[in-house]
Formats: C-alpha cells, sequence, structure tokens
C-alpha cells in the first residue's frame, strides 16, 4: 500500500500539450497534467519511452518544443531570463550522475548553492549542512572530496545538496540507476523520507516496488505520452492499458 500524505489542491505544477523534439524524432506529443503540493508522482515505462526527457524539460534542462509549463501562476516557456533564474531554483534536481562538484569538499558541494542565492548566511549553511550530514550517517565525511565516496554516498549528498536550497518540488531522474544494488537502499530510504515529509516530488524509476509503496500518484509513459495516471493500486494491481500490462509482467513490482 502506499503511504498516505497530506495533498492540498494547490497546483505547484501544471503541463498543458507539452511537446519535445530532437530534429525529426518527436519524444514527447500534447503531454498534459497537474501537480499539487504533497503529491508523489512516480514516473515509470520501458527504456526509451522518453520520462527523463519529460522530467529534464520541467525545469527547462531540455526545452521544449511546444507546449506550456506553468509552476504556479508563472509560465516558464514565456517567462524571462530573469524570471526564470528566480524560479528554478525552487524546482530541484537530482541526477542519476550525482553531479558534484569534484573540486569542492562534501560541504561546499552543499552550502554554496544556498549562500550564493542568499537563502542562508555561511554560518547558517554550514550549520545546517552539519546537521543534515548527521541526519544521514556522512557527518565524518563533510571535509572529504566526492570521489573519497561511494556512489550511495555521493547521491545521498546530491539529495541533500538540493534540499537545501529550499525548494517547493524535486524532480529526481533514476537516482539509483548508477549505483550498486546494495547501495539502491540507502538512498531510496532518504528519499522516502523526503516523501514521508510532505515533500513535493517527480521520480523517474525503475524501481517498481519503490514506485508502488512510496509514492502518490504513477505515470506509465510510452509512445511519446502518459498512457496511464492512477494511484498505485490502479496502476500495479488493476492497469488498463494494454502496453502497461506487458511492461508490468516482466518487471518486479510486488
Amino acid at each position: 500500500m502506499s503511504v498516505n500524505r497530506e495533498i492540498s489542491g494547490e497546483i505547484v505544477l501544471k503541463v498543458d500539450n507539452l511537446c519535445k523534439s530532437f530534429g525529426k524524432h518527436e519524444i514527447l506529443s500534447n503531454v498534459s497534467f497537474t501537480v499539487k503540493k504533497g503529491e508523489v508522482i512516480a514516473i515509470i515505462g520501458p527504456s526509451g519511452c522518453g520520462k527523463s526527457t519529460l522530467i529534464r524539460t520541467l525545469n527547462l534542462l531540455e526545452a521544449p518544443t511546444g507546449g506550456h509549463i506553468w509552476f504556479h501562476d508563472k509560465d516558464l516557456t514565456q517567462a524571462s531570463r530573469k524570471e526564470i533564474s528566480k524560479i528554478i531554483p525552487k524546482i530541484g534536481m537530482v541526477f542519476q550522475q550525482f553531479n558534484l562538484f569534484n573540486n569542492l569538499t562534501v560541504r561546499r558541494n552543499i552550502t554554496m548553492a544556498p549562500v550564493l542565492h542568499g537563502i542562508m548566511s555561511k554560518e547558517e549553511a554550514d550549520d545546517w549542512a552539519t546537521g543534515m550530514l548527521d541526519r544521514i550517517g556522512l557527518r565524518e565525511q563533510a571535509d572529504k572530496y566526492p570521489s573519497q565516496l561511494s556512489g550511495g554516498q555521493k547521491q545521498r549528498v546530491a539529495i541533500v545538496r538540493t534540499m537545501a536550497m529550499n525548494p517547493e518540488i524535486i524532480l529526481f531522474d533514476e537516482p539509483t540507476s548508477a549505483l550498486d544494488p546494495e547501495m539502491v537502499y540507502e538512498v531510496l530510504s532518504l528519499v522516502r523520507e523526503l516523501a514521508d515529509s510532505g515533500m513535493t516530488m517527480m521520480l523517474v524509476t525503475h524501481e517498481m516496488k519503490f514506485a508502488r509503496n512510496a509514492s502518490s500518484r504513477v505515470f506509465f509513459v510510452h509512445d511519446r505520452n502518459i498512457q496511464e495516471d492512477g494511484t498505485p493500486e490502479q496502476v500495479f494491481d488493476n492497469p488498463r492499458n494494454q502496453r502497461l500490462r506487458e511492461f508490468l509482467m516482466r518487471v518486479s513490482c510486488k
């Protein structure tokens, strides 16, 4: 069963007829959905179906070729660069390959952005980083560099770095795909903790058990669009889409 959480009626993201092509190759076609505050949306589907492209368009890492993306009352596809620079820090992103700065210590990776953006003073950021690293069992790694960490440690630092910006929503692009199986659990435990705390999240994942147990809503992406959108119970136990039924037969989701 998915975890019960408080979901308000406030819409954080609204996507309207989103399209994305690379040259003549159309990846996404007329994708539309809304995300409410407190929702945790797992995005599943076969490899190459456009899941990562979808998540990367939501904070304009990939420029849409059509449609609109609304963050509250602001259309990001029509906003100025100045407006976008103020909004994007509110849309956090966690990548497959961590994207930590290898020349900075763990502490500096976490504290640099919130200090530069005026979210915290240096002292506040240092204290916050110390507390969070202690919370996830990495306090002793604070002054080490990313090259000295395991993959699971790097990804947990990357998540904490994203949290330091105090985002309203966090997007995860397959956060465990680059990890050894034994390291997946520690990262998903932190993501689950965030979900249980009420953070609004969208998560591209191949971890079906996690999608079933930790999300409030599941998207099945195939053939350039969201083919099924429902609760974990609806999507995993009573799938309506034939391609989704075939997909679930090939993956472990119990």
